[in-house]
């Protein structure tokens, strides 16, 4: 029995990349969202409900929150009295998460938040940092100017007061 050049070539095309292609298309990446998205999603119900509590188990005790000056927090502590306050001030707040992406230890998300009683409605987007199954450190970042302009306040140029 002959083999053309033809049928040679194409047994050693199967013989090389048949391997080749089950190895490589059988690697998956992980699912970085199936452990850390319920640890996010609590966070996010947490601002909603005010249940602060819950924070205890899905929190590093030494937790960092960056972000403007009268939002950034050291400590589990006082990320509780920050959400305590912030629903006194706007207790219809809704979160809305727009985008989510996972990574092995980090999660970055676009959101919307709205107060419908205090015409509030901005965006934001926050990196969240994870350590040992606890979110350790945030950072959060919003349409601050947009956010004072609903509240009533109004900018103005140095020396035009």
């Amino acid at each position: 029995m002959k083999l053309s050049i033809h049928d040679a070539s194409r047994s050693c095309i199967l013989f090389f990349m048949l391997p080749a292609a089950v190895l490589c298309g059988c690697r998956q990446e992980p699912n970085y969202s199936k452990e850390l998205k319920p640890l996010v999603d609590k966070y996010n119900e947490v601002w909603q409900s005010g249940n602060v509590e819950e924070l205890d188990a899905i929190f590093d005790p030494a937790f960092v929150r960056h972000s403007d000056i009268a939002t950034s927090v050291e400590g589990l502590e006082n990320l509780k009295t920050l959400i305590t306050d912030f629903r006194a001030a706007y207790p219809d707040m809704k979160i809305v998460s727009l985008d989510e992406v996972y990574s092995k230890d980090r999660f970055a998300g676009r959101w919307t938040l709205s107060a419908a009683g205090a015409g509030i409605q901005v965006w934001g987007v926050n990196i969240i940092h994870f350590k040992n199954g606890k979110i350790s450190e945030e950072w959060d970042a919003y349409d601050n100017l947009l956010f004072m302009a609903q509240r009533g306040y109004t900018i103005m140029p140095p020396g035009q007061f």
